[in-house]
């Protein structure tokens, strides 16, 4: 098998992969979504959060009972943090396997190193929402003493969670703008 083969089975394994724990974990946030509202969880806070604000929504969340029966903690803990794991490795995987078959399209060096950028934003966001997922997990046990410094880490993660996956997405649209506007060019310009 050569090599864009293997990166074609690893695109449909990790799209598959990724569209799975997604679909598994719907459930799970929307019921810790209603529970904690008008609370959101962590992970979700685009300006970031603090030792406060995650003690609060500790708090908060043991007291919400969901409608499948754990605690809004419990269910975020151990149903949504670990598929957002899942979920995170196989998004940053299929991210950066359709920047590889990108690559192998593009007619331009120019193109292909923009595509390849893309791709390792791909993977970054992929490692930073599995850290912050790991943190969380781990800061979010009852009983735990949340420091600010801890608070800080996990949402340098989440800032550059959403830094790299727009990265990643914006990358994707000036891909196909600069593929277009290759393909329009006279094959003598090209670079």
């Amino acid at each position: 098998m050569d090599f864009s083969a293997v990166c074609i089975v690893g695109l449909v394994v990790t799209g598959v992969a990724t569209i799975g724990f997604f679909g598994a974990n719907h459930k799970f946030r929307a019921a810790v979504d209603r529970a904690v509202a008008p609370m959101k969880v962590p992970e979700r806070r685009w300006r970031g959060y603090s030792a406060q604000d995650l003690n609060e929504f500790r708090i908060a969340a043991l007291k919400q009972p969901t409608a499948l029966g754990k605690s809004a903690l419990d269910l975020y803990r151990d149903r949504v943090l670990l598929l957002d794991m899942g979920f995170a490795v196989a998004l940053g995987l299929f991210s950066l396997l359709s920047w590889v078959v990108a690559t192998q399209q593009a007619g331009s060096s120019f193109v292909s190193s923009l595509a390849m950028f893309c791709g390792m934003a791909g993977v970054i966001y992929g490692l930073s929402d599995l850290g912050e997922d790991i943190i969380l997990r781990m800061l979010l046990q009852p009983g735990r003493a949340i420091r600010d410094d801890d608070a800080k880490r996990a949402t340098a993660l989440t800032w550059l969670k959403f830094a790299t996956i727009c990265i990643s997405i914006v990358g994707a649209v000036v891909f196909a703008l600069l593929s277009i506007v290759l393909k329009a060019m006279p094959s003598n310009a090209k670079s």
